[in-house]
């Protein structure tokens, strides 16, 4: 395979976070040389640890596809629908993401992981645009009014609690509820309290 002359860092960062997001905490720097197509020593003299090149990459997460889908669906799709589909792909998002950030924790010396500490970051955009999504369908009348920072956090948070735990029991070999017959108690349980006045199920 022919390899560019230049290369810039930008392009092994994107490659470093396809890899990461796609195998986890167990991607290797050669993984990583190989979907840029540069060598592994292009990556290391731009990048002296592979916890370096991590960092970097986590730094510039684009926005999860389930934040994109409930985002797009603002007084389309029927809301449970909605609310169940971005939950399927929020559990995917967290089952990778969630063992990256772990083991970017585990590596940290002091103070947050460098793509916490930057302006404006990944889990604040994501919580942004997910209390923008509740309260829309709110004025649009598809939920009842409820304070829309509050649904967002419970929503975002039951599903990471889910993966959270789905990780801590795999370890003890114990198989946790499926991600679909959470889900769909998730949001009935949530459109017991969300469900708009006057309207049917």
């Amino acid at each position: 395979m022919a390899r560019p002359t230049t290369i810039k860092d930008e392009t092994i960062i994107a490659a470093a976070r396809e890899v990461f997001l796609e195998k986890g905490i167990q991607a290797t720097t050669a993984e990583v040389a190989e979907r840029a197509g540069v060598s592994e020593g292009t990556i290391f003299n731009r990048f002296k640890t592979k916890y370096e090149l991590f960092q970097a990459a986590m730094e510039q997460l684009e926005e999860p596809v389930w934040v994109r889908t409930l985002t797009e669906n603002i007084g389309k799709r029927d809301v449970r629908e909605t609310l169940e589909t971005a939950a399927l792909q929020a559990i995917e998002f967290f089952r990778k993401i969630v063992p990256l950030m772990m083991m970017s924790w585990s590596n940290q010396k002091d103070g947050l992981p460098a793509p916490l500490t930057q302006p404006n970051p990944p889990p604040l955009r994501a919580l942004r645009a997910l209390t923008g999504y509740f309260e829309a369908e709110m004025r649009g009348g598809r939920l009842r009014r409820h304070d829309p920072e509050i649904c967002a956090r419970s929503f975002a948070g039951s599903v990471q609690s889910y993966v959270f735990f789905e990780i801590l029991m795999t370890a003890h070999q114990v198989l946790p509820l499926p991600a679909e017959t959470f889900v769909r108690g998730l949001v009935n349980l949530f459109w017991t309290g969300a469900e708009p006045v006057g309207k049917g199920a």
